[in-house]
């Protein structure tokens, strides 16, 4: 058995000899049981049988091989070898590599910190985001590769932040397009090669609005970034139809089919949403689609439709909160760290009543001692609530530490790559390379190093620089190469002195 000291997608390259008929097979783990042969329960599931690579040799001396195709996710490499025949002599292996494969999207990104911690926890990330950059943003290098659909909004930013994803995202919207039904339907999955579940449209697993609005929030997040609107003029027929299919299964402007806030930290093993009813997370997104269509209208000169838009936006707004808002406590539906977040971030929460929202997500945080148990859909903005509000220091809290579920506790168990999930857990769906939950390199960047685009002069034209000065922290130091340029900056702290250091391209404003 080979460490290879990182989990990531690998083809191996194998230099052997031996007698022609032998053969070397070579079985790629995450994990390791205590007798030290791989364990691969991380990598599958029930009813799906794991792969493996196998040389057979042809006995002409020392051989070189490298797979044509085949990828895998794993740290560990078991080499088994076999003879031609019982008893004859078996191969040798002269070298064997892991080799790295992920797709070319350029990195663009550096941070640091003066927390150890925090620049571990943003390799982990990054490995992550790596590790399933393919032809698609896959879940996992190994038990699916499937390119569920919400990662690639939800991790969007703390993608871009990192890696020049607007050709690889633009591809996968290209997929999103492929894979629209004649109703205007987006499944949960692009390209959809397979369904999860069953055909049926009412069956989360294949429609959950959260994932198939990808075909929304990615285009309006690539003009956010890159200032590029092709996606959203290109595809602006067809994100019609899409809501205009979500329309047709509302009752009351509430949506109710969906996977919700999946993966959260509740009192069961993760699977589905916990702790926040789906019909919450699925309206709070649906609103948000007419928002988006609504300014992408503006755009694209077309007033009507901005009217059409922003009028049925405000009708789902209403009903969100004639459903959802609890006036006796102030708070959304059960008052989950995803439930309140989604309402303040959103904007669905009363001007009057946004401070006891805020209130409520930081006392929930507290009063589990600094810990999260928002989910995949909830985590995001539970980082957005929390910083766009001042409160970086919670944040700040909740991620600098290691004994309750989260980053820290993932690299305490060990992990090289963010896990699927939060406790690093394994068992049924327990992926140890999942870059689902690492929508904290958007805090990093955003928010801890300051550099965040303004939306009056989107694609970085105009930059807003406010670091936050948080924790423990006496140094934060990143660089973002956008569009225009790069961006850096790094504030150092000493005492009651503070040193800021910003740099912006030409021609932009900050």
């Amino acid at each position: 058995v080979y460490d290879l000291g990182q989990n990531a997608p690998i083809m191996p390259k194998l230099v052997v000899s031996g007698p022609a008929g032998s053969f070397v097979r070579i079985i790629p783990a995450e994990l390791l049981k205590p007798d030290g042969t791989v364990d691969r329960a991380s990598c599958t599931q029930d009813g799906v049988r794991p792969a493996w690579w196998q040389y057979t040799l042809n006995g002409e001396g020392t051989e070189s091989w490298f797979p044509k195709f085949f990828y895998q996710g794993g740290r560990y490499l078991q080499v088994e070898r076999e003879p031609a025949a019982a008893g004859g002599e078996l191969p040798t292996i002269e070298n064997l590599e892991g080799v790295v494969v992920h797709s070319s999207s350029a990195p663009i990104g550096q941070f640091t910190t003066s927390n150890d911690l925090f620049n571990r926890i943003y390799k982990l990330v990054r490995w992550a985001q790596r590790g399933n950059m393919m032809s698609l943003m896959t879940d996992c290098p190994h038990r699916e590769k499937l390119g569920w659909l919400e990662e690639t909004h939800l991790n969007g930013p703390s993608l871009r932040y990192n890696f020049d994803m607007a050709s690889l995202l633009q591809k996968t919207v290209n997929d999103m397009a492929d894979s629209q039904l004649g109703n205007g339907f987006v499944p949960n999955i692009a390209p959809e090669y397979f369904i999860a579940s069953t055909t049926n449209l009412t069956d989360g697993f294949r429609n959950s609005p959260e994932w198939g609005g990808a075909f929304i929030m990615v285009p309006w997040q690539q003009y956010q970034f890159d200032g590029d609107i092709a996606l959203l003029s290109r595809y602006y027929d067809d994100m019609k139809r899409y809501v205009a299919f979500l329309r047709g299964t509302a009752k009351d402007h509430i949506l109710s089919t969906g996977l919700g806030d999946w993966y959260d930290l509740g009192p069961k093993p993760p699977w589905g949403s916990q702790l926040t009813p789906p019909p919450l997370t699925a309206t709070a997104f649906y609103q948000h689609y007419h928002w988006i269509l609504a300014r992408t209208a503006e755009l694209l000169g077309k007033p009507e439709d901005v009217k059409q838009f922003d009028e049925l936006a405000a009708q789902i707004r209403v009903a969100f909160n004639q459903k959802f808002y609890n006036p006796t406590n102030g708070q959304y539906a059960t008052g989950s760290q995803c439930a309140n977040s989604l309402a303040l971030v959103m904007n669905l929460v009363e001007s009057t009543n946004r401070a006891t929202v805020l209130n409520a997500i930081v006392a929930d945080v507290r009063k589990r001692g600094n810990a999260l148990t928002a989910g995949d859909v909830g985590y995001r903005y539970l980082l957005r609530a929390l910083a766009d509000h001042g409160r970086s220091d919670v944040i700040f809290d909740m991620n600098n530490q290691s004994e309750k579920p989260g980053y820290g506790y993932q690299l305490k168990m060990g992990a090289t790559s963010l896990t699927e999930k939060w406790d690093a857990g394994v068992g049924n769906f327990g992926s140890q390379n999942h870059f689902m939950l690492g929508q904290i390199n958007e805090w990093f960047f955003h928010d801890l190093a300051g550099i965040a685009p303004d939306p009056s002069g989107p694609g970085f034209k105009k930059i807003l620089v406010r670091p936050a000065i948080v924790g423990s922290l006496t140094n934060v130091r990143a660089r973002y190469h956008s569009v225009r340029g790069p961006i850096s900056t790094e504030w150092k702290r000493a005492g009651d002195r503070l040193q800021l250091d910003v740099t912006i391209p030409p021609n932009t404003t900050a």
